[in-house]
């Protein structure tokens, strides 16, 4: 039996995020009074303390953190579910969610997408807006059909095709000193302080492929988590990254950021499409996998 109703699952998501009463209040168009009463109600249906008072703001307990982690799936799957009955409603019987590594870039899905509609009416596609460092677990908790990465996955319940090679490029901003060259030398990057999405080496990329080979550790790293907080640490001027160009050269394009080659040339980064083989969508495999190489080598 369900002890717990959507609106306390909504409630407890909120506070998971704001830690505080008057802003979840504000989220759900609440009063503070009926927030505070929603989550007396959590912890008796619960029969579990949820929430604890640390000072003026309010954390989750042990068992409030396990509710977090499933009211995030339960409602990220109710926002799908509520958005293919309303595609369905305008004919449209097929909607393949992409998601993505926390790095990866969307510059080709416009195009994608027009080219999909185009040869299948009634099929549409969708970026979901949640990213992962682990992008299986976007396959895992139904939150995506797809998922793009740049780094290979060998598990049995997951398909791993490749979709195109990429190159590793360095970028900064246009007015940095590393730009008057033409190649960007590790050897000068690590004296910089170097931004990126997270601090883990990942299997093929620069910490792999540029920096251990020679012996070198950048001397500052800053782990920024998304790719719009790490382009804005590169815009203040001194900072600089490594990532795949797909990732960032739109991007990076359109606010003025440089690109540079790398001195020492690493072995081209690759990039996958993760799916399960018995997904809802695998019967367009096919032509899912043709659409999205067409549309990244443009």
């Amino acid at each position: 039996m369900i002890r717990l109703g959507l609106h306390h699952i909504a409630m407890i998501k909120s506070l998971g995020m704001t830690g505080n009463v008057s802003a979840t209040a504000r989220e759900l168009g609440l009063g503070q009074s009926a927030v505070s009463h929603r989550m007396k109600e959590a912890e008796r249906r619960a029969g579990a303390s949820l929430f604890r008072r640390e000072g003026h703001s309010i954390a989750l307990t042990q068992a409030g953190r396990r509710l977090l982690g499933a009211a995030a799936n339960i409602l990220s799957e109710l926002e799908s579910a509520e958005k293919d009955i309303e595609q369905l409603c305008r004919g449209v019987d097929t909607i393949i969610r992409i998601g993505a590594a926390c790095y990866a870039g969307f510059g080709w899905f416009p195009g994608f997408l027009k080219s999909l509609e185009a040869r299948h009416p009634n099929c549409t596609a969708e970026i979901v807006a949640e990213t992962s460092e682990d992008p299986a677990a976007l396959l895992a908790t139904n939150s995506a059909d797809m998922v793009l990465t740049a780094t290979p996955v060998e598990r049995p319940d997951i398909k791993c095709l490749k979709l195109t090679d990429d190159r590793l490029v360095a970028v900064m901003a246009s007015g940095h000193p590393l730009t008057h060259n033409n190649v960007a030398d590790p050897r000068d990057i690590i004296n910089y302080t170097y931004v990126t999405h997270h601090t883990y080496p990942e299997k093929g990329r620069e910490y792999e492929t540029i920096f251990r080979p020679l012996n070198l550790l950048p001397k500052r790293v800053i782990s920024a988590g998304r790719t719009q907080a790490l382009t804005e640490i590169l815009l203040t001027g001194e900072a600089v990254t490594i990532l795949p160009e797909l990732a960032i050269g739109n991007q990076a394009r359109r606010l003025g950021l440089r690109l540079l080659p790398i001195l020492s040339d690493p072995k081209p980064v690759a990039w996958y499409a993760l799916f399960k083989p018995k997904s809802r969508n695998a019967s367009m495999e096919e032509e899912l996998m043709r659409l999205l190489q067409e549309s990244i080598r443009k």
